[in-house]
């Protein structure tokens, strides 16, 4: 009697392992999410200018399309870890002047790839804190396969907001005019 118990008890354990595993390694976006935050010395509109223009400097990066409000990139992701090399096709959406969504279109690797830039402004409207989150499913699934993945995306946000940072604090220029009395 004794040993069905534990049968039993190691079927219903099996089962739940079984269907609840591909549950949390398909992951969730909300949670899993990578973002970290810098201080910009400069207006949001610099900032959110920036974002646009390093879609042009990058050199892993190409700008497909540009319509209205919706840019298309293809970016090559290389030295990922488990995956190597992956191919990645987006569209960052500019959803209003403080915030740009991106999104997977398609990929030879991943199997999601989303995210949001978050432009909060301050200091009277010179300064403006630049949030990045993002989220990738690589659809690898080994053992520590979210925290792996996670690394990667740490480094790559850290990478990014620097970008967007130097060039926005860049391209803003302080000038100071003063009247000078001409002397003959």
């Amino acid at each position: 009697m004794r040993f069905y118990k534990s049968i039993q008890i190691y079927l219903v354990a099996f089962t739940i392992t079984t269907l609840v595993s591909p549950a949390m390694a398909a992951g969730n976006a909300q949670d899993d999410s990578i973002f970290f935050s810098v201080i910009v010395s400069a207006s949001p509109e610099t900032v959110y200018d920036a974002i646009k223009m390093q879609r042009q400097v990058d050199p892993a990066r190409k700008l497909v399309s540009y319509t209205g409000a919706e840019a298309v990139i293809d970016e090559i992701f290389s030295g990922l870890p488990v995956i190597g090399n992956a191919k990645c096709l987006y569209k960052e959406v500019e959803s209003s002047p403080v915030r740009v969504e991106y999104f997977l279109v398609k990929s030879d690797k991943f199997k999601r790839f989303e995210g949001c830039w978050t432009l909060t402004p301050f200091d009277g409207g010179r300064k403006t804190e630049l949030k990045l989150s993002s989220y990738l499913d690589t659809g690898v699934h080994v053992p520590f396969a979210r925290q792996i993945t996670n690394c990667s995306i740490r480094k790559d946000v850290l990478r990014r907001l620097g970008r967007v940072k130097v060039l926005a604090e860049a391209s803003r220029v302080d000038i100071n005019l003063t009247h000078v009395k001409a002397t003959n």
